[in-house]
């Protein structure tokens, strides 16, 4: 077994990560429900199909992160950097997002419904296909590519709520 594969397919919802080194972990598949990895670097990390709903991942460094599928329901990801993140088809209803960097950030087929996305940096993100249902995007940063993914509704609250680089 390759060693930053320990952690893949378990039940790690009531592990303390404090002391671990998660950098390039494969946490593929897990369940991690409620877990606390607040202000952690968890840069390079798969969490691919991973139970994350109700994790702490507040202020958290999650650099080239691949959550493709995971669900992220309710999960607080405020403050957090998610430069470059793989999240496509994750599920993010609810999720707090506040002030987070999801610059690059693929959001493809994402499910965002009730999630907090005020003062996010949302340049050169992309929402196709996203569910944006009762978003709030209030003081949101966003360019014209982020532009371009959203739908046309939605669109025009980004523009409401939000300012254009």
């Amino acid at each position: 077994m390759n060693p930053s594969d320990v952690f893949r397919k378990r039940n790690l919802s009531k592990i303390n990560f404090e002391y671990e080194e998660l950098i390039g972990r494969d946490l593929s598949d897990s369940n991690m429900k409620g877990v606390v990895l607040k202000n952690r670097d968890i840069h390079n990390a798969d969490f691919s199909c991973t139970d994350l709903s109700g994790a702490d991942l507040s202020g958290s460094i999650l650099f080239y992160v691949k959550m493709r599928g995971a669900d992220l329901r309710g999960a607080d990801l405020s403050n957090a950097k998610l430069w470059d993140a793989e999240l496509y088809g994750a599920d993010m209803r609810e999720a707090d997002i506040r002030g987070a960097d999801l610059f690059y950030t693929d959001l493809r087929s994402v499910d965002l419904s009730g999630a907090n996305l005020s003062g996010v940096n949302i340049r050169h993100t992309n929402f196709e296909g996203a569910v944006l249902e009762s978003v709030n995007f209030e003081g949101a940063n966003y360019d014209l590519h982020t532009l371009d993914t959203i739908s046309k509704n939605w669109k025009i609250e980004l523009k409401k709520q939000g300012n254009q680089w």
